[in-house]
């Protein structure tokens, strides 16, 4: 598990109110394709049922973020919220599937309470319970961050093979890395510690993604230069919507039209995000537009970070996309 730290109390509690002060990238920052979409797949089987949502929805995943509130776990616990009902990853399938009927299931590491293997069996469980898939673990952080001069590549290929071996056990296609770290954004210095992370996953058939979470570390200009150098077989991005909209929905759009080109599996919907209470908009047709432009053919993962609360959130946000969906 990653290391537990103690969140100021400043920190949002209340779901209603997403801000962009906590946004999962600052939190964490303070502490293939073919097999995904072919004709009959394993997760659509399980239990002996087939299930009746062959069109849009299939196309649909959610991930845990916009429900932080509904868990309490070592790192995130200064995000529960007690008005909500608690959950754990192990019965986070079922809640969305009970929801929204959707099956494709998008976790974050720091929603695991541990990785021990009979922690894992239970979300495995989970899944096969709701007739889900995990389509991505989404935020990986490496242990002193990729900007970090003086990596160490022992246990950066430890912490690696870690998620890469819980994504595994979990069916999931990829693991979705976060670009930290103390020194300068770099993309080559991230490139170059990345390698072992990008080898053990490679190693294990698994695509490691990049996420535009973060303007200064993670902009389309560093994310597309360190797919370059490790190789675009076997990394990737998984490109949001409106991370960047705060700066402009114009500068957001002209970010994903950077990244769409290297998604593979999966990308993130988002109508906009909020910050200090203040919405701003992602022109999301414009986006869902350069996705369709690109030819992406995965998935489209809601990750609503609004001003309403969560099951409204993602609800208003599912029926956004699915109207834009082909």
């Amino acid at each position: 598990m990653l290391s537990m730290l103690v969140l100021p109390g400043a920190l949002l509690n209340n779901m209603g109110k997403t801000d962009k002060s906590v946004k999962r990238r600052d939190f964490l920052r303070n502490a293939v394709t073919a097999t995904l979409f072919s004709s009959a797949p394993a997760w659509a089987m399980q239990s002996g049922q087939k299930r009746s949502n062959s069109g849009k929805r299939e196309r649909l995943a959610c991930n845990s973020w916009p429900f932080r509130a509904y868990f309490d776990t070592p790192q995130m616990h200064e995000y529960r919220n007690p008005q909500y009902s608690l959950l754990t990853q192990a019965e986070f399938p079922q809640f969305l599937a009970d929801h929204f009927n959707i099956h494709n299931v998008e976790f974050l590491p720091q929603h695991f309470v541990d990785t021990d293997s009979s922690t894992i069996e239970k979300v495995k469980a989970g899944l096969k319970r709701a007739s889900s898939r995990c389509c991505n673990l989404m935020g990986v952080e490496i242990p002193g961050g990729v900007y970090t001069q003086s990596s160490d590549r022992q246990a950066v290929a430890k912490e690696a093979d870690r998620w890469a071996g819980v994504a595994i056990a979990l069916g999931s296609p990829s693991i979705t890395v976060a670009l930290t770290g103390k020194g300068p954004a770099d993309p080559h210095t991230a490139a170059d510690n990345l390698k072992p992370v990008v080898d053990v996953a490679h190693r294990r058939g698994l695509k490691v993604l990049f996420h535009n979470d973060d303007m200064h570390r993670e902009s389309a200009e560093i994310l597309t230069s360190v797919i370059k150098q490790l190789g675009p077989d076997r990394t990737g991005t998984c490109p949001d919507f409106g991370n960047f909209a705060t700066k402009s929905a114009a500068f957001a759009l002209s970010q994903l039209r950077m990244l769409a080109p290297y998604a593979s599996n999966i990308c993130h919907a988002k109508d906009g995000i909020a910050d200090d209470g203040k919405f701003y908009a992602d022109d999301f047709a414009a986006s869902m537009k350069v996705m369709r432009d690109t030819g992406f053919k995965g998935l489209y993962s809601l990750e609503f970070e609004g001003l309403a609360a969560p099951l409204e959130g993602v609800r208003k946000l599912m029926n956004l996309t699915e109207e834009y969906l082909d």
